[in-house]
């Protein structure tokens, strides 16, 4: 009597288990880093609002928008605090002195909630609680804190107390940036 010897082979148990283990890992590690990397774009997305913002203030300024038909060289701007961290407010200068003043708010933007204003800084230190930053017709310039300041930095971070942080730069010629 011949022996038949079957010429397929099958995969044992254990290769089986290795091949599932190493496809787990790889998706953990995957799902892990996707998870940080989206909080980064998240928070980029972030700084970039802001700083869109400013851009938009500064446009209004520029374009003689005015509440009245005299007022079209009102200064426009955002006022930022700490003691506020997850907003900023969008405000006309009626009065003529570059800083924000009660009253004189036009919108209230809020920050995503997972994100916060978590410092004020001008050229060389921060610790600031306060940043007005106004644009005036016919220039292009900021007026920052009435023009103390010659850059400005609004530092935005998560709340879920990661260190990431995204700056958005404003510097006295009006040119404004996101670190």
């Amino acid at each position: 009597m011949k022996k038949k010897y079957s010429s397929v082979r099958g995969f044992s148990i254990l290769e089986v288990l290795i091949t599932a283990g190493i496809i787990g890992l790889i998706t953990g590690i995957i799902v892990l880093k996707y998870g940080a990397f989206n909080n980064l774009i998240l928070l980029k997305n972030q700084a970039f609002q802001v700083a869109l913002d400013l851009r938009e203030t500064q446009t209004r300024a520029l374009s003689a928008q005015g509440q009245t038909g005299t007022a079209f060289r009102d200064g426009y701007g955002i006022y930022f605090a700490t003691a506020a961290s997850d907003r900023y407010v969008l405000f006309v200068d009626t009065n003529d002195n570059n800083v924000y003043n009660s009253g004189e708010e036009l919108e209230t933007r809020m920050l995503d909630t997972r994100f916060m204003i978590s410092g004020l800084c001008n050229n060389s230190s921060c610790g600031l609680t306060t940043m007005s930053i106004v644009f005036k017709r016919p220039n292009f310039d900021a007026l920052i804190n009435n023009g103390a300041i010659s850059t400005g930095k609004v530092n935005v971070t998560p709340k879920n107390g990661a260190t990431n942080v995204r700056t958005i730069v404003v510097n006295a010629a009006g040119q404004i940036s996101v670190e």
